[in-house]
């Protein structure tokens, strides 16, 4: 930890006094921002999107306060952009201004492999520089490696799902239960071969019940492995499979909005996740993503944000970490004790990466066999 924690106390600093080397820049933050608001007048934004409606919705929200900016938004999971991001550059594409997506991908895959910019150097505002906005400096950013990767909202989440038809009394009582022998073949399993929602949920289970569980889990219990979240989640209200690891949430909506799914339940274990903004290497378009990070990260950009992902996306996880928003109405489930973070899998962090690489190594030794 105590690398961790010199990192984030640099990073606090670098937030409040910004890069020596944007000097003047900085002091006289209001002739930077008219002047990159000048410059972002005709550019393009090119952005890349996970896809769920929220992020839609809120760069629909940013088109409207800036429509000199041409925004280009593209859909692609974090798992699939992280590393399609890292060949483009190595043939010496570089196509993407701006990144917004969770964030474990981009502290896993991306950090490592230096194709991301560092976020203090696109700050303008002094209202996103000042770490008292911030619910707490320490976890702005998600790993010791440098300030790649700014969060605006670390959330708990759950995309484990059982069939309340197909499982021993109605009810897993705990995730201990998933070991019953009648459960053998029942269970379905995004592949957890690297970070995506599979991954992430077995990660929470690996800390909370150890690596003998997860060792038993996927040797005895003979999950069948399926390499995408929907059809995880579609088995399961199917009546399939009486578990799903690796579920998607915009199938399990879907099905309630429709009036169904009601013997569907969430498995109870929690991992924390973070919502996050990134900037590829060398982005074409450097105004409009300096406006786009800066209004994201303002006052004004995570009321947009909570209010919008209240009304379109999961109310749980409509709230940010900057001080001065109101959280949704909604969202006291997916909020972290702040006082005790270490009871979660932070699976953005550098910490998090580092269970998520142990159960990648427990599967793949299991699927040796």
């Amino acid at each position: 930890m105590s690398s961790r924690r010199n990192f984030i106390v640099a990073a606090a600093l670098s937030l409040a006094l910004g890069d020596l080397s944007r000097g003047a820049a900085a002091q006289d933050w209001k002739a930077n921002w008219d002047k990159t608001l000048a410059e972002a007048r005709g550019q393009k934004l090119n952005i890349a999107l996970q896809p769920d409606p929220g992020f839609d919705a809120v760069v629909e929200e940013f088109k409207k306060k800036f429509p000199f900016i041409n925004v280009v938004a593209s859909n692609e999971n974090p798992s699939a952009l992280a590393p399609r991001i890292v060949t483009e550059q190595k043939n010496g594409l570089y196509v993407w201004d701006v990144w917004w997506s969770t964030a474990s991908n981009m502290t896993a895959v991306n950090i490592p492999a230096n194709s991301l910019e560092k976020i203090p150097d696109y700050l303008i505002l002094p209202e996103v520089t000042d770490p008292a906005n911030w619910q707490d400096p320490r976890y702005i950013y998600t790993s010791d490696k440098g300030p790649y990767v700014f969060v605006h909202t670390h959330y708990l989440q759950n995309l484990a799902y059982y069939n309340t038809d197909l499982v021993p009394g109605k009810e897993l009582k705990s995730v201990a239960d998933m070991l019953n022998p009648t459960l053998r073949g029942k269970i379905a399993l995004r592949a957890p071969d690297r970070p995506h929602g599979g991954t992430q949920m077995m990660a929470a289970m690996l800390k909370r019940e150890g690596e003998d569980f997860v060792v038993k889990l996927f040797n005895d219990q003979k999950p069948t492995v399926v390499d995408n979240a929907r059809q995880v989640t579609d088995g399961v209200i199917r009546g399939d499979f009486a578990i799903g690891i690796g579920t998607d949430d915009n199938s399990y909506r879907e099905c309630l909005a429709a009036g169904g799914c009601k013997n569907v339940k969430k498995v109870p274990i929690n991992y924390m996740h973070s919502r996050a903004i990134s900037i590829p290497k060398n982005p074409p378009n450097k105004a409009a993503t300096k406006v786009f990070v800066n209004w994201l990260l303002s006052k004004d950009g995570q009321e947009t944000y909570v209010r919008v992902w209240d009304k379109v996306d999961e109310p749980s996880q409509a709230f940010s970490m900057r001080k001065d928003v109101v959280a949704g109405p909604r969202s006291k489930e997916g909020q972290p004790d702040f006082s005790n973070l270490d009871q979660y899998v932070a699976v953005s962090l550098d910490s998090g990466v580092a269970v998520m690489d142990k159960v990648s190594a427990l599967f793949a030794k299991s699927r040796a066999k």
